[in-house]
């Protein structure tokens, strides 16, 4: 592809931020981005948001910024929608509506002591699945059963996201290293899931900014070229199984999102440079590794107990510790450190030399999986 790329970044702290607004982060957000640009406002003619958990942003901190939009467009698919927001930027560009787009998510919902999952009607719930833990405990339990591994084989994931985070002081949980043992001494949110299998609740906002490769080279900073996005959803993947309903699989199908983004970007495995799985819970890890080819069908404790996953290994991973450890802007985090990852920006966990990313996303959503992928590279 790389006719796109990402031109601008903006990272508000990450914690319990009191006092303030989501729409407040958002706009935060948003002047950072036009700052690591180098942009004049009135040049953001386009502006993408995600509603966030807590107080849901409505789009406001577009106005409040004074940019210059001629469109403002929400998309909301969960986990996936950072991934779906670069899309979404990309096809504003194309179709002439806009020359530079925002997208911004922004949440506050630690300030706001969410109960995720409340209210919720769709077809998980009527199992009793109310909330995306229970469904990813549903997830664990089929994997365990199916390779035979036990919940400290998810705790070796925790472990070596949390040592990601440890030494960047960005990050919610700097400083503050776990064991196996702190994992498996945590107690159940929703078994076999421990409350260290979990990802943070933070507040915090991400944003960046889309333009051409070409706009983008005449920009302040160095710009992140998209090579190639890849999409898939539980409802196309059910046609094949003759279900559109799926409950606790053992393996996570990531076809076509795996084999478009990299068919695009016409690059195998074996050429990224660090990877950025959505990690709202472990499990999600262990099965992506697997999907994506990493490492072998049950493979991942394993792979991970070797001392891969951790930011200086063969194979750098999650490397601010993500949403796990670092902060909660869903599929915002990883596109956000693949970006700081590219540009040199990751302090005590850079990787050396790093010019491609593959980052995903997921989202549990009541209409099913979502999943997306991006190949980010530099120059």
């Amino acid at each position: 592809m790389q006719k796109y790329a990402i031109s601008g970044l903006g990272v508000t702290p990450q914690g319990v931020i009191s006092g303030t607004s989501a729409e407040k982060l958002a706009w935060d957000a948003v002047e950072l981005a036009l700052r690591d640009s180098g942009l004049n406002r009135s040049q953001v003619n386009g502006y993408i948001y995600q509603p966030g958990f807590g107080e849901r942003t409505s789009g406001m901190a577009a106005s409040r910024a004074s940019l210059g939009t001629n469109s403002t467009l929400q998309v909301d698919s969960s986990g996936a929608t950072g991934i779906f927001t670069l899309i979404a930027a990309i096809g504003m560009i194309a179709a002439g509506t806009a020359e530079y787009v925002m997208c911004v998510h922004a949440t506050n919902a630690r300030s706001q002591a969410v109960t995720v999952g409340e209210g919720e009607k769709n077809q998980h719930a009527i199992f009793g699945l109310f909330s995306p833990g229970a469904q990813a405990a549903m997830m664990a339990q089929g994997y365990l059963h199916t390779y035979g591994k036990s919940s400290a084989d998810l705790g070796e994931i925790a472990v070596a996201l949390r040592a990601n985070a440890v030494p960047r002081d960005d990050a919610y949980m700097f400083k503050r290293p776990i064991t196996v043992d702190d994992h498996q001494n945590s107690p159940f949110i929703v078994r076999p899931l421990h409350l260290l299998d979990y990802c943070l609740v933070t507040d915090g906002a991400i944003a960046f900014i889309v333009t051409t490769a070409e706009r983008a080279r005449d920009l302040k900073t160095k710009p992140v070229n998209l090579l190639g996005f890849g999409t898939d959803h539980e409802v196309g993947q059910g046609y094949a199984r003759g279900s559109n309903t799926m409950l606790g699989p053992s393996t996570l199908n990531a076809e076509p999102a795996r084999s478009r983004a990299f068919g695009t970007a016409g690059l195998k495995i074996e050429d990224i440079d660090v990877f950025q799985f959505y990690d709202a819970f472990t499990i999600m890890i262990a099965l992506q590794l697997e999907a994506y080819g990493v490492c072998g069908p049950g493979e991942a404790a394993d792979w991970v107990r070797a001392g891969n996953l951790r930011w200086n290994s063969k194979r750098p991973c999650n490397t601010s510790g993500t949403l796990h450890s670092w902060g909660y802007v869903q599929g915002f985090t990883h596109v956000a450190e693949g970006i700081r990852q590219l540009r040199g920006e990751g302090g005590p966990t850079q990787v050396p030399g790093a010019r491609t990313a593959l980052v995903t996303n997921v989202g549990i959503t009541g209409a099913g999986l979502a999943q997306s992928a991006a190949i980010f590279a530099v120059d």
